[in-house]
């Protein structure tokens, strides 16, 4: 997906560690940022690589950019046996205008 967007707010960059499946050790990168177009707003991230590559990278909050990325859906039951619903938009590229 590809859009014009107005970037609202920028998240700092964010590492934390955690254990894979094969148990040796890996740190998650990200950094998150809420988007505006036309009447929507919502939330995109990038993560791995990407975020590590733009973590001091200044975004003009209320400026025009291009935002390339791929939407994701996760559903998980809560603690009530509910079953719930997640989307989440990644980030692969964002240039300015």
């Amino acid at each position: 997906m590809e859009q014009l967007v107005l970037i609202q707010e920028v998240g700092a960059y964010s590492e934390r560690q955690y254990n894979r499946q094969d148990g040796s050790q890996e740190y998650f990168r990200s950094r998150g940022m809420t988007m505006k177009h036309g009447g929507d707003t919502f939330y995109g991230e990038m993560t791995g690589d990407y975020a590590s590559k733009n973590r001091d990278t200044q975004y003009v909050e209320n400026s025009p950019y291009v935002v390339k990325g791929s939407w994701k859906h996760r559903t998980w039951q809560d603690q009530q046996g509910q079953l719930r619903h997640e989307n989440m938009f990644y980030i692969t590229d964002i240039q300015a205008l």
